[in-house]
């Protein structure tokens, strides 16, 4: 499994690529400015078959229309908790935080806990609210795509509606601690980490809650 790192947005998000041999790929949160995402796919050759999700914030959906508009009736997931953000710019952050009404109002498919498999993908969607109410990763083998539910030295905010800290830290502690102290985690900003390494120095899972 290829993947590939782009940085996108006014919040600068990374949106990844996740290619297949055979011409496929899955794109995971793409926000606005998605022209070298497009660029990248139109040279490799590569054909996207869905867009996940990892939570409905403004950032890491407002690339949703750019890429469609290219690659017509691409299906887009979501988790149902998160589902009334992509039409709602109030709920989404978008007309708050960069002034900008996005919605995205086409159908939705929901995601849900467990292995799932899209044409030549088969991973593990890992339901992680806390952050926000349907907050997602997803697990590629050893290559997890955790959204904002957890970065390098640090984990998401739980001050925005839907947020609750405790369930956020409880969710990475049974569902992203207990994976191979060797996975990697591609979070939704910065640089990527390992389990291994927030294990011992995340400050935010020191201690039981």
């Amino acid at each position: 499994m290829q993947y590939k790192k782009f940085i996108t947005g006014p919040l600068e998000v990374n949106t990844y690529v996740v290619a297949h041999p055979a011409c496929s790929c899955i794109i995971i949160d793409p926000s606005s400015g998605c022209g070298e995402v497009i660029s990248y796919l139109t040279a490799e050759s590569l054909r996207p078959c869905a867009i996940l999700l990892t939570h409905g914030h403004f950032d890491h959906i407002m690339g949703l229309n750019e890429i469609i508009d290219v690659f017509n009736g691409t299906p887009v997931f979501i988790h149902s908790g998160d589902r009334s953000f992509l039409s709602d710019p109030m709920k989404n952050g978008s007309i708050l935080v960069v002034g900008e009404n996005f919605t995205f109002t086409k159908d939705v498919s929901l995601l849900s806990d467990g292995t799932m498999k899209l044409d030549q993908f088969e991973f593990t969607v890992l339901h992680l609210p806390g952050h926000t109410a349907g907050g997602c990763a997803f697990l590629f083998g050893q290559v997890c795509f955790c959204g904002d539910v957890i970065f390098a030295g640090s984990v998401g905010r739980t001050d925005l509606p839907g947020g609750d800290f405790r369930q956020l830290i409880s969710g990475i502690q049974e569902k992203i601690l207990t994976l191979p102290p060797d996975t990697v985690l591609c979070p939704g900003h910065g640089g990527r980490t390992t389990v291994d390494r927030e294990k011992r120095l995340n400050p935010f899972l020191q201690e039981k809650i």
